[in-house]
């Protein structure tokens, strides 16, 4: 399983680059659209807003896999052996439970949503909500793979 998941944070990184890239140009190019020529297509920043949406929610598997979210360390950093590993768990265990409500309300977000189309782009709101239970299905994988891995580890050897 961590070898699926090394491979799917690769794809991911990838696109996550890609798709900052091409938002990075598209708004450079709205600017200078605007400022230059007096014009602004109705769909662009729609579609940039659209495309950071998927930067965020696929940007959230890779940060956390590599540990450098947001964490308030001053009382984990302080604990050793079995307080550390059950807080850990802990903390593991209602990611566990925060994402597969995500995943599943995402869901049905992506359901509600298909009938109803974005203003400029036209396209599905769905295609732009679905970022939400894709980035978070990964994530669940990758704090379930930890949690497992955590579970193995003997408490001395945190």
């Amino acid at each position: 399983m961590k070898e699926l998941l090394n491979i799917l944070e690769k794809i991911l990184s990838l696109f996550v680059s890609l798709l900052i890239g091409g938002m990075m140009l598209w708004v450079f190019a709205l600017v200078i659209t605007r400022y230059c020529f007096n014009f602004t297509p109705s769909y662009g920043e729609e579609l940039a807003r659209y495309m950071f949406v998927w930067v965020v929610f696929l940007s959230l598997p890779i940060v956390a896999k590599k540990g450098a979210h947001m964490a308030i360390e001053m009382i984990t950093a302080r604990l050793k052996g079995k307080a550390a590993k059950a807080l850990r768990l802990l903390a593991d265990f209602f990611s566990l439970a925060f994402l597969s409500l995500m995943v599943w309300q995402g869901t049905l977000m992506v359901q509600k949503s298909s009938i109803q189309t974005s203003a400029a782009l036209e396209v599905p709101m769905s295609w732009v909500y679905a970022a939400i239970p894709v980035g978070c299905l990964i994530m669940l994988a990758n704090v379930l793979s930890s949690f497992i891995a955590l579970i193995r580890t003997p408490a001395d050897k945190l």
